[in-house]
């Protein structure tokens, strides 16, 4: 399963309103494909593990406790488990 390609063609949908597209699942570790519109968010959500977000493209904010981190293209952020976090992208580009 994971010595192939992989794209939202062959991935899974997770179940959440956005555009997201689990590409690949190991032990507390997951590779997940987001895209926001412009004006969309995310959920508040908290996850067991450890998040490393990079920005493909665009911009957007990503609120971590409260704290607001805005972060664009080719930047990246890790998130500790346990913290609750959402990302939202108020600009005029998608966000990936």
């Amino acid at each position: 399963m994971y010595n192939r390609p992989t794209n939202t063609e062959n991935a899974s949908k997770l179940p959440i309103n956005q555009d997201a597209w689990l590409l690949f699942r190991f032990d507390q570790l997951e590779v997940i494909r987001l895209h926001l519109a412009p004006g969309e968010s995310m959920e508040n959500h908290i996850n067991e593990w450890r998040i490393i977000f990079f920005v493909l493209r665009g911009r957007g904010s990503l609120d971590v406790e409260g704290k607001v981190y805005d972060l664009e293209q080719e930047q990246s952020i890790a998130v500790e488990a346990g913290q609750e976090r959402f990302w939202s992208n108020q600009g005029d580009h998608p966000l990936e």
